[in-house]
């Protein structure tokens, strides 16, 4: 797959993301389903995945080692940047910490299984040719 492809598909996928978390929000009303910091984390996620996405395609795409260290590293500088994040919002502001950690790992558990897919099919790819 392609970035140009990669790219529509990625915010094809998040607005679907935003959409079914705003279409929650208004479902469940008298209960809370999103921390006020939703879109805020829901922000940082998209942009580190879609960092960590292009990187790791650049590696694949160079071959040899950099094809396995490249989506490993970008996974796990993700994950760093995205805890560090969630750590510094959760002392922040404590009231909601709970809500805040669960919104976090939804929308990075989403993301990741997104870019993994992608980042599989790439390998897929490779292999045919």
């Amino acid at each position: 797959m392609r970035l140009p492809r990669f790219l529509i598909y990625y915010h094809v996928f998040a607005l679907l993301v935003a959409l079914l978390a705003v279409g929650l929000q208004h479902v469940v009303d008298p209960t809370i389903i999103l921390s006020p910091h939703f879109w805020l984390l829901f922000t940082v996620v998209f942009i580190l995945t879609l960092v960590a996405y292009v990187l790791s395609d650049l590696g694949i795409r160079k071959g040899e080692e950099l094809s396995v260290y490249g989506p490993i590293a970008g996974l796990f500088v993700k994950l760093l940047a995205c805890l560090a994040v969630v750590a510094i919002l959760i002392i922040k502001f404590p009231e909601n910490k709970v809500l805040t950690a669960l919104n976090f790992f939804s929308l990075y558990f989403l993301f990741t299984v997104f870019e993994v897919i992608c980042l599989l099919r790439n390998l897929r790819d490779q292999k045919k040719s």
